[in-house]
């Protein structure tokens, strides 16, 4: 029979519960364990108001204690007067036999005995227990509703652990006056004691709260406003996700969610108990919903004395006053109960209340005050919202425009007005490209009377829901009837911009160029949607005549990425795309970059998740692999959530690349699948041909097995380009010379080098000599010198390649490079030529940007020829980088780089915390205390 509870045991009444977050909490209370284990005593004080989460924690924490005996007690507000009870709970938790021998812990009431007396064996049942089965821990929850005898025990027994491996956790709340000023006491008694402050779960934990719940990932603007919503309450957060649906949560147009019963239960509660004047401050705060002025606020509830209504809201916890600011600003605490608030104000003086609030805030405010307070249909009012959102829409603020209309719809008093907000408040939402609220009103939109802007939103509503024919027939019929009617110009404008999204996915891209032509000579486009069909139009030439020629309809940029407007990016991603293509790196990532950094200050970029995917393959490219897995992270993070599927697959490739290259071949052929899986569901269209098909070959390269590689491009091989059968052309554009090269190693391979030379010869035609690319050429070309038999013409073909030093930083691919120079060596090997010494420069130099880029299936087959020669790649010290975690490097890499710890959380969509702890644990990890050694640190490891 054990002596103790496991922890496992200790700790039942969590079983089952969610817990993320609280890393730094959580290492403070693991710190003091570990110097538990080595022989301290220590005692730890949580602190945090109801339903923070402490108890989480503790729980959390006992579950992780390996090897100690956990004692585990809860006060109970009940049981204050128990003398004793909450020492009886904690010996509860022990068998029996042990603490026999211990008369005053084992009989069944202490009245009466002294708390010294039971101290003192409790501290012999604690040496008793070390003794047999190592470290103790005790944790006593709800500290503040322990009996005083217990408190007097503890508190002995903790000043007499002097050599003791005991740990002691209390648990109280914040604002607990009971055992506040003795628990202060206690802890400056001791020398080893600390105090650990709970408070709200970040944004980061947020997200992962709600994925484990609802086992979805929630979008980052969503986490956001449950953030703000919940201020991270842990006891709030778990309510709302368990009481409001996913969809209600989803719903951006909803600019409440419905309050939790058990929360409006416990608001009207205080509210029932507060003067009447308290409760007019609380419900104008809610109806203002905002962090102003107390005088204001008092305006709006119509109090003549502001101050004394203050107090007793402040008392209940409703309200948060900053009283040395100028202005003495008021706010309630937390959105949740600002909404239960607002729930039990009646509906007369709900309208009383906003009419007042209109007055006061500013005009954008004021609109929503004016909507709110309209009980009926208010023909006068939906005027003016639309011409308000009318003006919204010319400047390209789309999602203003869209709010505006809908409040409009709802507020017409005839039908056909009713209808035409309606279906035009969803084509303004659909323009943004994340038009969750929008493709909700299906349903709404098809029962409006028939039209062509019904029949072009519902054909957009059917591109991103998937449904492609669908989708071309709708608006095809749209932009056709649109065109011909003088007064729908607007309309032809939709409807072109997302046709042409359809051809170019159909690899039509001459239409695609002809009828984003068109739509922009329409005019009437707002900057931003003007520039996204200009990056349709280029993109279409892409796919028609090739990225070179599709540069010339994005010549308008200027030439620096960081010159360009906001406005611009969409046709800035599309430059730096054709870029990429070409194998200009330096300028492609100039370019990809400032969309990624414009996108995270909320410039809103349409193309931001695609353009972020081939900044995660751009910097794989360049060597940049622990960058490429952040970007990719983050861009499969937004892939989960996003409304549509278009350009997921960028993301699911990007995700490939590294893993392949490192040989992390489940992770690898897990993203393969799934690439194809999509490929499959969306009817094949080529683009995801394109990613899923390099995505199987990039694998099976890494692999060395060029059969797999060359059945891996099938799908992108046109076989009746050529009767003969003899030349094979790639039926694609985007990444040509990639699929190109890719498809000449294999039939190398393979063992066909007359088919390889035609591709070879394709490739040279196709290719301006510029880029990264030159040393991918050469080694093709080495290679199928070698496969023809002409040893000596490789051999020069690699010596002239190696010699030509890479730009520094420039466009150079270091995996590449690394494999030119493999090839070199091998062929050295192979034919005697030159000195044993030459070719093991060339296996050195080539293991080295392999060991760099963790690149473990190259690495490995760099050293068996290595070992072949007699030779062996000389050991180095293993890198104190290599044992940063993924999201460590992501961390160390944007502040090596210059970022602060604010511009890094932005970049990685965490929080600012999440980053400082990241960065404590990578200075602790390489024994550094400065950015400048971190950035050191870093370039050592570059290929």
């Amino acid at each position: 029979m054990s002596v103790a509870t496991s922890a496992a045991d200790a700790t039942a009444d969590g079983h089952g519960e969610v817990f993320v977050g609280r890393l730094r909490e959580s290492e403070r209370l693991a710190a003091c364990a570990a110097k538990v284990r080595d022989g301290e005593a220590w005692l730890a004080v949580v602190e945090g108001e109801a339903g923070i989460g402490k108890s989480a924690l503790a729980r959390q924490v006992a579950a992780s204690l390996e090897g100690f005996t956990v004692l585990w007690a809860t006060g109970d507000a009940s049981e204050t007067d128990l003398p004793g009870g909450v020492i009886g709970q904690l010996m509860r938790r022990v068998d029996r036999d042990v603490v026999a021998p211990f008369p005053l812990l084992a009989q069944e009431s202490a009245v009466g005995v002294s708390p010294h007396a039971i101290g003192g064996q409790l501290l012999l049942l604690l040496g008793a227990l070390q003794e047999s089965k190592g470290p103790v821990a005790v944790f006593v929850d709800d500290v503040h509703w322990a009996d005083p005898l217990s408190l007097q025990v503890l508190g002995f027994v903790l000043r007499r652990l002097w050599a003791d491996r005991v740990l002691t956790v209390l648990l109280t709340r914040s604002d607990a006056e009971s055992t506040a000023l003795t628990l202060d006491r206690l802890v400056r008694s001791l020398d080893r004691a600390v105090r650990v402050g709970i408070g709200g779960l970040d944004e980061d934990d947020v997200a992962r709260m709600a994925r484990r719940l609802l086992d979805v990932r929630l979008a980052p603007g969503l986490v956001q406003r449950l953030h703000g919503y919940t201020k991270g309450h842990p006891l709030y957060l778990r309510t709302v996700l368990a009481e409001v649906p996913v969809q209600t949560l989803r719903d951006e147009a909803a600019q409440r969610w419905p309050v939790p019963r058990t929360l409006r239960v416990g608001v009207k509660t205080l509210l029932d108990h507060l003067p009447p004047d308290s409760v007019a401050l609380l419900e104008a705060m809610a109806v203002l919903d905002a962090r102003l002025p107390l005088a204001t606020v008092a305006q709006v509830a119509g109090l003549p004395d502001p101050a004394r209504a203050l107090k007793p809201a402040l008392g209940a916890g409703l309200a948060q006053w900053w009283p040395t600011e100028s202005h003495s600003p008021v706010a309630m605490v937390h959105a949740l109960q600002r909404d239960a608030v607002y729930d039990a104000i009646d509906p007369e003086r709900r309208r009383t209340l906003h009419v007042a609030a209109a007055g006061v805030v500013g005009t954008a405010a004021a609109w929503a005050h004016r909507v709110a307070a309209a009980t009926s249909a208010d023909p006068g009012l939906a005027a003016e919202l639309e011409q308000s959102a009318n003006a919204e829409a010319v400047i390209g603020r789309n999602a203003l425009a869209a709010m505006r209309l809908m409040w409009a719809s709802s507020l017409s008093g005839d039908r056909a007005d009713r209808e035409r907000r309606l279906v035009t408040a969803c084509a303004q939402s659909l323009l943004t490209m994340q038009p969750v609220a929008a493709v909700k009103l299906r349903t709404q939109v098809e029962d409006c009377a028939p039209g062509t802007l019904r029949t072009c939103v519902l054909g957009v509503m059917d591109l991103l829901d998937g449904r492609f024919t669908a989708a071309e027939a709708r608006l095809t019929e749209a932009w056709h009837e649109a065109l011909a009617d003088p007064e729908s110009g607007w309309v032809a404008v939709l409807a072109g911009t997302f046709l042409a999204v359809i051809t170019i996915r159909h690899c039509r891209g001459a239409e695609t160029v002809d009828i984003a032509g068109k739509t922009l000579a329409i005019g009437d486009l707002d900057p931003a949607t003007s520039d996204f069909t200009r990056a349709v139009l280029a993109t279409g030439r892409m796919w028609d005549q090739g990225p070179r020629a599709a540069l010339l309809d994005v010549a308008h940029l200027p030439a620096e990425a960081a010159q360009a407007a906001d406005h611009q990016l969409d046709t800035l991603a599309t430059r730096g795309v054709m870029r990429l293509f070409l194998g200009r790196l330096l300028a492609a990532r100039a370019d990809l970059a400032t969309v990624a950094q414009r996108d995270q200050r909320g410039a809103g970029s349409k193309l931001s998740h695609l353009s972020l995917s081939l900044l995660a393959i751009l910097e794989y490219l360049s060597g940049d692999w622990n960058a490429s897995e952040s970007s990719t992270d983050r861009a499969l993070a937004i892939a989960a959530v996003q409304d549509h599927v278009l350009g997921d697959a960028a993301a699911w490739f990007a995700a490939v690349c590294v893993e392949a290259g490192r040989g992390q071949w489940d992770a690898a052929q897990g993203h393969v699948d799934a690439l194809s899986r999509i490929t499959e569901a969306l009817g094949s269209p080529p683009a995801e041909i394109v990613y899923a098909a390099l995505a199987q070959a990039m694998l099976a390269q890494a692999r060395a097995d060029h059969a797999t590689m060359l059945r891996a491009l099938e799908p992108l091989i046109d076989r009746a380009a050529d009767s003969s059968g003899e030349r094979i052309r790639l039926r694609f554009k985007p990444f040509w010379l990639w699929q190109q090269s890719l498809l000449v190693e294999a039939l190398i391979g393979t063992g066909q080098p007359a088919t390889a030379a035609l591709a070879l010869d394709d490739f040279r035609q196709g290719y301006d000599g510029t880029g990264y690319m030159q040393d991918v050429l050469a080694r093709l070309s080495g290679q199928l010198a070698e496969a023809q038999g002409r040893p000596r013409d490789a051999l020069a073909i690699y010596a002239q390649a190696v010699a030509e030093t890479p730009d520094e930083g420039g466009d150079t691919a270091p995996l590449f490079r690394a494999m030119l120079e493999h090839s070199y060596g091998r062929l050295l090997v192979a034919t005697n030529s030159g000195s044993r010494r030459e070719a093991a420069r060339w296996f050195k130099s080539a293991h080295d940007r392999f060991g760099a880029l963790r690149a473990a299936p190259y690495l490995e087959r760099c050293d068996a020829d290595l070992a072949a020669i007699g030779l062996t790649a000389p050991a180095q010290a293993p890198s104190r980088v290599l044992a940063l975690t993924e999201r460590e490097l992501s961390v160390a890499y944007l502040i090596a780089g210059g970022r602060t710890n604010q511009e890094a959380a932005a970049e990685l969509y965490v929080s600012q915390k999440t980053v400082e702890y990241h960065l404590s644990n990578i200075y602790a990890k390489l024994g550094i205390s400065s950015r400048r050694r971190l950035a050191e640190a870093l370039r050592a490891q570059q290929p």
